[in-house]
């Protein structure tokens, strides 16, 4: 059997109304140990908001290329499964992830905490040396008739903490070294409905102001405009292949970055929206990953050190990162 490629089945229609060449900056592909897999580009608007118009779970399209085709990937996929055995449950890690932030059963926030269990669990049984168990467990975890009520009530001891959320959620959108002029309005109307001047009179924002365009965060992922959010962090697990991006990182190191990327989004949302319409929505998404596209390539390494250095990534404090 060919190697598969993979794509979301909205390039279909997009690519049907945009047109766009080969050499257009539309999508990513990207070569991973189990598939090519074709990733849109948030940085282009129309992008954005056909993920907002995309009101079923998002779907996606596997072919495979003809054998004769395929000998360079899977060589490729043998090297890197011999280097890094784990790599084998990519896929199925990559499906875990898919079934959990698109259960709609369940809040977004809640998901991000299922998701929180299930990679600690997982990663637990790499490192005790029974990684033979991951299979069942996804299995078991994302079943239709799973009940996750136990998994919710471990995280009821976590108390929010706005001001935690906040900062960190500033610290990654700040630190886009190189930001457009549309970002850079962002930014200012994100700093003016804080109260503040910019990210270093942070410590002056009215807590209480900021605590109220949060629930209206909440109430966005909940309502009727769910899928904006979901759809958005779904197109960002494709392009960063959480969980298996750097294979200097294990899996939940990458979902440590995935949920500061969350977190970064969520503040981008919260702090921007107050007034705003769908489209302001688009734009400040678009704007938002045409600066994370320019920035530095090693973001995603860095997140993930800071994060570690400052003792931070442990699941509780992620947990308190989800829920603030």
């Amino acid at each position: 059997m060919g190697f598969p490629i993979v794509s979301p089945a909205i390039l279909k229609d997009l690519n049907e109304r945009l047109k766009p060449q080969p050499s257009d900056d539309f999508c990513d592909i990207i070569v991973t140990v189990s598939a090519v897999e074709y990733v849109p580009h948030l940085s282009n608007i129309e992008v954005v908001k056909k993920l907002m118009e995309e009101k079923d779970i998002l779907a996606y399209n596997m072919v495979n290329l003809p054998d004769e085709q395929s000998e360079q990937f899977i060589r490729q996929s043998q090297a890197i499964l011999k280097a890094h055995p784990t790599a084998q449950y990519y896929w199925q890690m990559r499906t875990l992830f898919m079934s959990v932030l698109q259960n709609r059963n369940v809040n977004f926030e809640k998901r991000m905490l299922l998701l929180n269990y299930a990679v600690k669990t997982i990663q637990g049984m790499i490192d005790k040396g029974q990684p033979n168990l991951i299979p069942k467990f996804i299995e078991e975890f994302t079943a239709p008739e799973m009940d996750y009520t136990n998994v919710i009530e471990y995280f009821k001891e976590v108390r929010p903490n706005p001001g935690y959320a906040l900062a960190d959620g500033i610290s990654l959108l700040k630190s886009l070294n190189k930001p457009n002029a549309a970002y850079k309005e962002v930014l200012n109307t994100i700093y003016k409905n804080l109260g503040v001047s910019g990210p270093e009179t942070l410590k002056m924002t009215d807590m209480k102001k900021y605590i109220e365009m949060r629930k209206a965060f909440s109430e966005l992922t909940a309502g009727e405009k769910s899928n904006y959010v979901e759809n958005v962090m779904i197109n960002y697990l494709w392009s960063y292949s959480i969980p298996f991006a750097d294979p200097e990182f294990n899996f939940w190191d990458h979902f440590v970055f995935y949920c500061s990327l969350y977190n970064a989004v969520k503040v981008l949302i919260t702090c921007y929206m107050p007034g705003k319409d769908d489209d302001d929505f688009a734009k400040a998404i678009s704007a938002f990953d045409t600066a994370l596209r320019a920035s530095d390539k090693q973001l995603m390494r860095k997140v993930i050190f800071a994060v570690k250095n400052a003792g931070q990534n442990n699941n509780g404090d992620l947990a308190v990162l989800t829920l603030s």
